[in-house]
Order: C-alpha cells, then sequence, then structure tokens
C-alpha cells in the first residue's frame, strides 16, 4: 500500500501562514488596478473598502515611496487577499464585506509599490473567509498581522496592530455569549503568535476597551491627489459660492496656521483693494492625520466653533468648516 500525503485545508490564520510560509498555499492571477481607482492625471489612488483593515492607518505614503524609489520588485512578496462568499456584518451590525468582494488583506503597501512600478498583474493567494478564517473578522485582522511579524520589503507589525485584533475578539466573544473578555485560550494562542507581547498588555486593552463596542477603527489616510479633488468638489457646491477655500488641512492646525492663512488671503492684494475687501466669506476643509486628532474631534470642534465665532464677529466675517472622514 503506498503512503499519501495530503494536504491539510487551513481553517485558522495561523494554520494559512504556515502553509504560505512553507509554499504549499495555491495563488492565483490578480490584476492589480482592480483595487484603485485610476484619476485623470495618471494617478492610482486605493478604492474605498478595498482592504482588510488590519493597521491603524491605510498607507503608509513614505514607506512606499522609499520602496519604489529602489525599483526591486523581485523583493516583493506576493499579497493575501480574501474572498468573501457571503455577506459580513461587524459585532456592531455595520457591514464589513459584501457577498462576492475580495479585499487585500496582507499587502496594501505592496499593492502600491505595483501601481508606481507599472506592475499591473501578480500571482498572489487567495483565502477563503469562511473555509479557512472559520468566518470571523478578528482572524482575518490577525492573519494580516501575523504575515507582518518579519519586514521583507513592507511595513511590519507594530504592537498598536495587534491591539486590533484583541479588541475585535472582545466584540465577538461579546455577541456570542454576552461576555467580551478573551478566554484562556485566546490570550494563550496570542501571546504564541506575537513573542513580543506580554499577558500584561493584553489584560490592559481589555480594561481600556470592554466598553467599546468593537474594535476601534483605523484612520483614513487622505492622499493629495484625493484632498484637491475635495477642494474643487466644495469649490463646485453653490452654497460656497463667493467663498475663499483654503487648501485640507489637518485637525491640529486649526488654531495657528489656519488663522494665519485666512489673514493672508483675506490682504492679498487681489482681496483687499482700496481699503476694503472683495470676499469675507472662507471655507476650512480638515482631516485628521492621526487617530487621537481623530478620538478629540468632538472637543476639538467645540473649541473651534467658539473661537471662530469670535472672529466672525470681531472682524465682520463668515467661516465654514468642513471635515473629511477619517474612518
Amino acid at each position: 500500500m503506498k503512503n499519501m500525503t495530503q494536504t491539510l485545508i487551513p481553517s485558522t490564520a495561523i494554520e494559512v501562514v504556515e502553509q504560505i510560509e512553507s509554499g504549499i498555499f495555491p495563488t492565483k492571477p490578480t490584476n492589480n488596478a482592480d483595487f484603485f481607482n485610476k484619476y485623470p492625471d495618471g494617478t492610482y489612488v486605493l478604492k474605498d473598502g478595498a482592504i482588510v483593515q488590519v493597521r491603524e492607518e491605510q498607507v503608509d505614503f513614505e514607506f512606499v515611496e522609499r520602496i519604489s524609489n529602489k525599483r526591486t520588485p523581485k523583493h516583493i512578496k506576493k499579497k493575501v487577499i480574501v474572498y468573501f462568499k457571503n455577506d459580513v456584518y461587524d459585532a456592531d451590525g455595520t457591514i464589513f464585506a459584501r457577498s462576492g468582494d475580495v479585499k487585500i488583506n496582507d499587502g496594501t503597501h505592496t499593492a502600491h509599490i505595483q501601481m508606481r512600478l507599472g506592475i499591473f498583474q501578480s500571482d498572489d493567494y487567495y483565502v477563503d473567509f469562511e473555509k479557512h478564517l472559520g468566518g470571523r473578522i478578528s482572524e482575518a485582522i490577525n492573519l494580516g498581522n501575523l504575515l507582518n511579524r518579519t519586514d521583507f520589503e513592507k511595513r511590519g507589525c507594530k504592537k498598536d496592530d495587534v491591539k486590533q485584533i484583541v479588541v475585535q475578539i472582545m466584540a465577538e466573544n461579546e455577541k456570542e455569549n454576552g461576555d467580551g473578555k478573551l478566554s484562556k485560550k485566546q490570550i494563550s494562542s496570542l501571546l504564541k503568535q506575537y513573542l513580543f507581547l506580554k499577558p500584561e498588555t493584553i489584560a490592559q486593552w481589555q480594561s481600556y476597551d470592554k466598553n467599546s463596542g468593537g474594535r476601534r477603527k483605523p484612520r483614513k489616510v487622505w492622499t493629495e491627489v484625493e484632498l484637491q479633488r475635495t477642494k474643487q468638489h466644495f469649490a463646485n457646491l453653490e452654497r460656497y459660492e463667493g467663498f475663499i477655500i483654503l487648501d485640507p488641512r489637518e485637525v491640529a492646525s486649526w488654531r495657528q496656521t489656519t488663522i494665519s492663512t485666512l489673514v493672508n488671503f483675506h490682504l492679498a492684494d487681489d482681496n483687499y483693494i482700496d481699503g476694503s475687501t472683495t470676499k469675507d466669506k472662507f471655507l476650512f476643509i480638515f482631516y485628521c492625520s492621526t487617530q487621537k486628532q481623530a478620538e478629540d474631534l468632538v472637543k476639538t470642534k467645540d473649541k473651534m466653533a467658539k473661537l471662530y465665532k469670535k472672529m466672525e464677529v470681531r472682524y465682520n466675517i463668515k467661516i465654514e468648516s468642513e471635515f473629511l472622514n477619517h474612518k
């Protein structure tokens, strides 16, 4: 009787990783452009919902630029892409993926680098959300971080990235059995998978996020192309006709540079003529560049409103503000 070796079908993130690292997980062709919108100037911008977000920020563009300039595509690893057969909802009831979706799980930076280098076709790993990850969002997040434990022309996994897994497991536990606390088995598994973690760290995360109701959503990273198109969008709206529209800027600049920019525009030669101004209405467009800014946004908006109201009364001007999505 002959001995036959059969490759087992992985059913957890760590099993998928083991097969990928051992070279036995199958690959399929990918059209990389499917994950991006192409703008008229030739710039490619990641589509909304194109990735399984496993980090606090979507893309580190400085890293993408640095690696792209090396022009060493042979050093770039294959991407890992998750296929969703059915609609998937997060623990808070929001839609996570639609039936038929494919999302980049590991390799968001790789995809950006490939597009910059003109690599539109590649062979990548395709993971079935139900079959390979047990239909759990926490396992999808875990998968992306496990594959980033070492740096190979990619941005490595950080401690805060693993926190996303912990908080997601808590949300799933709460939904399934009414108690969000991680089990000893879940904690043990994380400690084995991420050797830089300590039990005390996980305990602290659980205490901090016990009432979160779901994992903390990572911040949206806005590209310069997107920001300028957004500015043009507001400029085309009837309600902002006659406004001086400032370039989109970080929330952190709301008090200092934003106000100084307003003054410079207000008193510019083309607006201040013979002792009077032609335009006295201003639109500020803000975005969050850090998770901290997003968390403090409600308080910041309140401070903005109070100061800008005083400026309107004192200088007889009008100030409107728009805030771009940070999730």
